[in-house]
């Protein structure tokens, strides 16, 4: 079981209005960073120099994937100062609609990871990053190839081949923002019935829609039928007891979804609802909570 400090977290599920709300928004995204890792274009109103010291080391290179029959990123940002790389924990972060472009982490959760380290109140670990191309929902029926299998079969080598994760190249925690989330919740669910579940999963304004006019609107699957064998809502009992935290905005249309998640599912310690749609102004808003969540379940890494 996950232990949660109460001080720090809450299982706050209250669906409130905007006005009762009261967590600060930091909007913007971070600048592409080049591929060495070294340099880092700047980012609109903060110096240069500022942002070297807020930004982890963001390093990209890539790697043929034979289940999306074609090269794809492989993303991996660790905080700076961390000189011992071997087996460092990581965090399978899954993006977004929009893929890697700008960038496939919000650029408050990349700063929270440097800057939480370097206060002393997180271990060091990393987030790693695959291209899973435009609007990939992370299951193997996608039209970007098998994205799912690419997770589970290539991505621990790639990690392992560069040292990353547990022995066997195993994050420790996966996190998804939008239709990442919905990605996310599978691939715990996956893990968890494989016998070696991540510790925790973090969803931001996870893409959950629960009926299937709104799902159909997406052109992902082929009917209701195959989504029903992929909605992670109608599985959650796979989860087992992993640890799900939960941030979305107030005004986002997928906000049933998540209401859905939080009424059935146990074990999800974090919820956290902010004023604001499905948009910068909720995904700049949660760094910090969410790697302080996710740097919890280095503790139940063995």
């Amino acid at each position: 079981m996950l232990r949660i400090h109460k001080t720090t977290f809450t299982r706050q599920c209250r669906w409130v209005p905007a006005a009762l709300v009261t967590t600060a928004l930091v909007a913007g995204c971070a600048a592409v960073p080049p591929e060495t890792g070294e340099t880092r274009e700047p980012q609109a109103g903060v110096s240069v120099a500022d942002q070297q010291q807020q930004m982890p080391v963001i390093r990209t290179e890539h790697v043929y994937s034979e289940y999306r029959q074609t090269e794809v990123q492989l993303y991996v940002a660790y905080p700076t100062g961390v000189s011992d790389l071997q087996n460092l924990p990581m965090v399978l972060y899954l993006h977004g609609r929009d893929g890697v472009d700008p960038t496939p982490i919000p650029y408050d959760t990349l700063q929270a990871l440097e800057t939480e380290y370097h206060n002393g109140t997180i271990p060091a670990f990393g987030f790693v990053v695959v291209d899973g191309g435009y609007n990939p929902w992370w299951h193997d029926a996608s039209a970007n190839g098998q994205l799912s299998s690419m997770l589970h079969e290539e991505l621990p080598r790639w990690l392992q081949e560069r040292g990353l994760g547990d022995e066997n190249g195993l994050p420790f925690a996966v996190a998804g923002i939008s239709t990442g989330g919905f990605g996310a919740l599978n691939y715990a669910a996956d893990r968890n019935l494989a016998g070696n579940p991540v510790s925790v999963a973090a969803e931001l304004a996870p893409a959950l829609p629960v009926t299937w006019e709104h799902m159909q609107e997406k052109n992902v699957f082929a009917d209701e039928q195959e989504w029903a064998q992929y909605d992670p809502l109608r599985r959650l009992e796979d989860l087992g007891d992993t640890p799900v935290g939960v941030w979305i905005g107030d005004a986002d249309p997928y906000l049933p979804g998540s209401q859905q998640l939080v009424a059935d599912y146990p074990n999800t310690p974090v919820v956290s609802v902010l004023p604001g749609g499905h948009e910068a102004a909720v995904f700049e808003a949660v760094g910090s909570e969410m790697v302080q969540f996710l740097a919890q379940g280095i503790d139940q890494v063995s």
